[in-house]
């Protein structure tokens, strides 16, 4: 899934792959740490059917929040790497959206996240290649 998430932001421009100690927020703010300018977006891991087309849009509307179906947060554009608030957790789209003054974006490939396979299943025709290539090698 990670896989597809960097195939639709590699077009965009530079790529960064968060993975630091303190869970989601200290992983961001640290990959953060390393971006000069923005829109900045940042976006989970686990969102297998988001498009370069809905990524260009999240940065267009910068500063905005994509949430998933459960009131977290899938996807943020930022105008700048330092507006970043480590507000993740359950309902945190709320408090980003408040935090940021960030409008809500109803994008469908980022609103489709990961957590089971149950959800996995609910997306698999229109996950990337990628997950797509892994979904053939399990079955």
């Amino acid at each position: 899934m990670c896989r597809d998430v960097i195939a639709a932001c590699r077009p965009l421009g530079d790529v960064n792959v968060a993975d630091a100690p303190g869970g989601q927020a200290g992983a961001v703010a640290a990959g953060l740490e390393q971006v000069r300018e923005g829109p900045v977006g940042i976006v989970n891991a686990d969102v297998p059917c988001v498009t370069t087309e809905e990524l260009e849009q999240l940065l267009a509307a910068a500063p905005a929040i994509v949430a998933a179906r459960d009131g977290t947060t899938n996807a943020i554009a930022l105008r700048r790497p330092e507006d970043f608030r480590p507000l993740y957790g359950r309902r945190s789209a709320k408090r980003f959206e408040r935090a940021l003054g960030a409008q809500r974006l109803d994008l469908p490939g980022l609103v489709e996240d990961v957590d089971t396979w149950e959800d996995l299943m609910r997306v698999a025709d229109r996950v990337g290649r990628h997950t797509r290539r892994a979904l053939k090698v399990r079955a």
